[in-house]
């Protein structure tokens, strides 16, 4: 499953499949959390989420990473979107990639400073 589209209003797109255990248990539990990284930044998100049959809407973002994983393409019945709505978010970033993170990291443990990243949080 991979994000298909973030709206302004803090709402996240995921493609997935109707018959996995994720979406089984947002039934019983909508509240969620996912997290993404890259080099050097990191984002904590929790909400709800939900399943939307929205075949126009799944149409509209299907790609060929969907299709990989989904051969039928937006016609396979198991083809579902997952909406999540953002509540809270965290990020870290750290300016310089993994270079400036290790001479951070060994700054910290030489001096006893606190790391050296940009961080901060949002509640919507």
């Amino acid at each position: 499953m991979a994000r298909q589209e973030v709206e302004p209003d803090a709402e996240l797109w995921f493609i997935t499949a109707r018959d996995t255990r994720h979406a089984a248990a947002l039934a019983a539990e909508p509240r969620v959390s996912v997290t993404f990284s890259a080099r050097d930044s990191w984002v904590a998100m929790t909400g709800r989420a939900e399943l939307v049959d929205d075949r126009g809407k799944l149409e509209e973002l299907w790609n060929t990473f969907a299709e990989a994983w989904m051969p039928e393409g937006p016609d396979d019945p198991n083809a579902v979107l997952l909406l999540l709505r953002v509540e809270e978010a965290e990020y870290w970033d750290t300016p310089g990639g993994k270079v400036a993170s290790l001479v951070s990291f060994a700054k910290t443990k030489l001096t006893g400073d606190t790391f050296d990243a940009d961080h901060g949080e949002v509640n919507l």
